[in-house]
C-alpha cells in the first residue's frame, strides 16, 4: 500500500474512531428499551412489555406469524390476542392495529364490555364492539417485537 493510500486509511480510522462513539452515545436514548409499566391487556390480564428498538415492517411475513394488538391511544390501555403459553401464541411478534371510536367510549362499552368492569380488556370485547359498529379497526399501523409479562397484582 502506497503511503498516501495507508495515511488515508489511518485518517478515515482516526474519524471512525471520534465519530462513532459520539453516534452510539446521541443514539442511545432512542436505542433504549426497557420494562414498561402496565401496557396492555390479554383476556382480562394486565400485561408490561420488555421495548425493543424493532421495526419489522415489510418484512413480507405472513399474517398467521403475527398477534395483534389494538391501539386505542389515549381512550385506554390497548388490548393483545394473545400472551405467553396461549394456543398460537407467536413469541412477541406483534401487529398494532389503530382502533377508533365513532360515537363514544360509553358506547363501545355498552357493546363490547362483556364482563362489565368498564373497560374492554379482552380482544373478544373488541370485536364485539367493532362487530357492533362503536369502534372501527384501521388496520395495521406497526410490525414489532416485545415480550410480554403479566403484571402482578395490586401493581396495575
Amino acid at each position: 500500500m502506497s503511503h498516501s493510500l495507508t495515511r488515508a486509511a489511518v485518517r478515515s480510522l482516526g474519524a471512525a474512531a471520534v465519530v462513532l462513539p459520539a453516534l452510539l452515545a446521541a443514539g442511545a436514548p432512542a436505542l433504549a428499551g426497557g420494562v414498561s409499566g402496565p401496557a396492555f391487556y390479554v383476556d382480562h390480564q394486565l400485561y408490561r412489555t420488555v421495548a425493543t428498538p424493532t421495526d419489522l415492517s415489510g418484512t413480507g411475513a405472513p399474517a398467521q406469524s403475527w398477534d395483534t394488538i389494538y391501539s386505542f391511544g389515549a381512550v385506554q390501555r390497548s388490548v393483545a390476542t394473545a400472551a405467553p403459553g396461549d394456543p398460537g401464541y407467536n413469541g412477541g411478534r406483534w401487529q398494532v392495529h389503530a382502533v377508533s371510536l365513532t360515537s363514544t367510549y360509553a358506547a363501545a362499552l355498552a357493546a363490547g364490555d362483556r364482563d362489565g368492569d368498564g373497560v374492554l380488556d379482552a380482544a373478544d370485547e373488541v370485536q364485539a364492539a367493532i362487530a357492533a359498529g362503536t369502534l372501527v379497526d384501521g388496520g395495521v399501523v406497526r410490525y414489532f417485537v416485545c415480550t410480554v409479562n403479566p403484571v402482578p397484582h395490586g401493581q396495575g
